[in-house]
């Protein structure tokens, strides 16, 4: 990690320069281990690409004077239909790492969702955002009792829902990692529970999921749900058949997402698995997606194709590595003030109201 020097005035123009302008404070190999994806990156590509594929169909003459972003998702009152989405070592862009991310959510208003591999406790996170909305993101470990102490200490530290993520049996072919022999710094630590007996000594690519379970089944997920009193979702959906089935369980929301292109490459955009997961599951539960949000638009076009709410991972870590804390909420509150332009402009009062009748899909 290279030292930060945060500014007090953030600037976003776009979020695409604005990773531009954290790849030139970064080092090479901390900058690819955010913006990189799994092999030759085409899943990655993807994810932008299908957006470009959707366009919007605005209504005129609609008399709408302000417009309401602010939605209830799983029971907070949230000023967006944005989050933070999980992602590991936030401390490899800034020192203040998931309590900067965290608290920039929360001066935005929004939900931040803490990863199992952070390199700040869930209790300092818990703590340094007190009565904000929060959940807690799950790697199932391979050891039960370490996954229940987990547990325990989310409800304990006032989250409200766990985020089960499935779609890691394997780390992904991260080439740019492995070019630079990537090692997290002796600084960082991960001390949620991907604990020190499973660390790798030699910090490698390895260590970043030693010790989690990788022959996830269903039971996996019904093991989850009775050992808290919290709800669990689960992320990493793309199939409308593994939708349908989650929805047969009852799990109270599933997230869309194909872990930003970092598993399995060739896949395809992961929002053009949303319609059909939506048609599938028949309102029995809630989806979310996550994937390639870059734009108001790309918000915009994941809401009228039936999404509740949309995370974003990779721009949250530029804004925490260019400003710390106060980049993180200026990158929320610059795709909110786009989603606001965008719904003015397409003639929509309320993110209830977005739907499939303000979009068309092209050549998917």
């Amino acid at each position: 990690m290279t030292e930060t020097k945060t500014t007090t005035r953030p600037n976003i123009v776009n979020l695409d320069e604005l990773e531009q302008q954290a790849k030139k404070q970064l080092d090479q190999a901390s900058y690819d281990f955010v913006a990189g994806g799994a092999g030759s990156e085409l899943t990655l590509r993807a994810n932008l690409e299908a957006f470009q594929k959707i366009t919007i169909m605005p209504r005129v003459l609609t008399g709408i004077k302000k417009v309401d972003t602010s939605i209830d998702l799983l029971g907070q009152r949230l000023s967006m239909p944005i989050y933070v989405t999980p992602m590991a070592n936030h401390g490899v862009v800034h020192p203040l790492a998931e309590v900067g991310s965290a608290q920039g959510a929360k001066k935005a208003g929004t939900l931040f969702v803490a990863p199992t591999g952070s390199n700040k406790t869930m209790e300092e996170v818990a703590t340094s955002i007190k009565d904000s909305p929060r959940w807690f993101q799950l790697y199932l470990n391979k050891d039960p009792e370490i996954n229940k102490q987990l547990l325990r200490r989310a409800e304990k530290a006032g989250y409200s829902a766990i985020v089960l993520t499935v779609d890691l049996p394997v780390l992904g072919m991260r080439d740019r990692n492995i070019r630079n022999s990537l090692t997290l710094p002796k600084d960082l630590s991960s001390p949620n529970g991907l604990s020190e007996r499973f660390i790798a000594a030699t910090r490698g690519l390895e260590s970043l999921t030693a010790g989690i379970k990788d022959d996830l089944g269903w039971d996996d997920y019904e093991w989850t749900r009775e050992h808290t009193s919290l709800p669990v979702l689960i992320k990493g959906v793309l199939s409308p058949n593994d939708a349908e089935e989650a929805a047969k369980r009852k799990v109270p929301a599933i997230i869309v997402s194909n872990h930003g292109g970092r598993q399995l490459d060739t896949g395809f955009g992961a929002i053009q698995a949303l319609q059909p997961i939506i048609e599938r599951v028949g309102g029995k539960t809630k989806v979310l997606f996550d994937s390639g949000i870059r734009r108001g638009t790309d918000v915009f076009k994941a809401l009228a194709l039936g999404a509740e709410a949309v995370g974003i991972g990779r721009p949250v870590l530029w804004g925490l590595a260019i400003y710390g804390a106060d980049g993180v909420a200026a990158v929320l509150k610059h795709l909110q003030t786009e989603l606001v332009n965008v719904m003015r402009l397409a003639g929509v009062a309320k993110v209830s109201d977005v739907s499939s009748e303000y979009i068309e899909t092209n050549d998917w």
